[in-house]
């Protein structure tokens, strides 16, 4: 086997290597992204809520005598907002983070086709 061909082996085994991981990165980006979307759907619902439920909770706190639990409901409806939005602003980051490893990896698999073609050009 000449250098040539030695060269060529270890650069098709890199890309074969490659292509694997970037599978595997777009697998995990389409899921990141469902969750996602899963949970934006979450944000609106629970903003929803709170827009037509600040209106009954503010009779219904009239016009209980548990007003704590009134009181408490409200809470609770503002802390899963916040817990649906801390998600969603995470999965931001994980799909952004993901978007630029699979840029690395497109760009080492840029960089191996030129090294081929080179190769195929001697």
């Amino acid at each position: 086997m000449s250098s040539t061909d030695a060269e060529r082996h270890i650069l098709l085994e890199r890309r074969l290597a490659l292509v694997g991981a970037m599978s595997a990165l777009n697998a995990e980006a389409l899921r990141t992204l469902q969750q996602l979307a899963g949970i934006e759907i979450d944000v609106q619902r629970l903003e929803d809520e709170a827009g037509d439920g600040e209106m009954r909770d503010a009779a219904a706190l009239r016009a209980t005598t548990d007003k704590a639990a009134a009181l408490r409901a409200a809470t609770d409806k503002a802390a899963a907002l916040r817990a649906a939005t801390d998600k969603a602003a995470a999965l931001r980051a994980a799909e952004a983070d993901c978007a630029a490893r699979i840029g690395t990896v497109e760009a080492e698999m840029a960089e191996i086709d030129r090294r081929l073609a080179a190769l195929a050009g001697n």
